[in-house]
């Protein structure tokens, strides 16, 4: 496998393949950062220390029916200049998560044709992964709707009986996009 490969096939650019190991039913890619890339992840200067490193293993899109892992040992840095000790940025993954971006798209791409239950049997993940991602993304997309481009809402108002009250709905007529709603309880007179 080359450093081609990496990017072509799994998306990863800036990083040297160092070797692939085969466990069990999966394969475990071995990584290494371009140490003149390091940088200082709050105030992206290039004036830093290092402070020892932890392997981190991602998840990413299978190759065939075996599973893919990416071994990375993440470098831990000190800043000359903030003086921020913390772990550089992986640029494959977003922060705190076990997988890739790829595999992300991957998941997000069968879930178009797939029940949650399929792909999560299909990829070998947790059910909770796949709806996670799912959510992730739904938040992504919808969390703030633009509200300059709206020229025709709906406004609907449906009682759900004594002890919820009133539940306010409404929606771009164009887009089909909910961007408000409210509960309300039932005055009582």
């Amino acid at each position: 496998m080359s450093t081609s490969l990496l990017y072509h096939a799994f998306g990863i650019i800036g990083y040297f393949y160092q070797n692939t190991r085969y466990i069990a039913n999966a394969i475990v890619v071995a990584i290494r950062e371009d140490q003149w890339r390091l940088r200082c992840p709050i105030c992206r200067s290039r004036k830093v220390l290092c402070r020892g490193k932890v392997i981190r293993r991602f998840r990413t899109i299978p190759i065939g029916q075996k599973a893919v892992y990416i071994d990375l040992p993440v470098q831990r840095v000190e800043c000359c200049k903030c003086q921020a000790v913390r772990q550089v940025k992986v640029r494959f993954a977003d922060e705190r998560k076990g997988y890739t971006r790829a595999f992300e798209r991957l998941v997000l791409e069968l879930s178009r044709h797939m029940t949650i239950r399929a792909v999560a049997r299909y990829l070998g993940v947790s059910w909770d992964l796949v709806k996670e991602i799912q959510k992730r993304s739904l938040q992504k997309r919808y969390r703030l709707p633009k509200l300059a481009k709206v020229k025709r809402i709906a406004i609907d108002e449906i009682y759900q009986g004594k002890k919820l009250g009133y539940l306010t709905i409404v929606l771009d007529l164009q887009r089909g996009a909910v961007f408000l709603w409210a509960m309300g309880k039932a005055r009582m007179r």
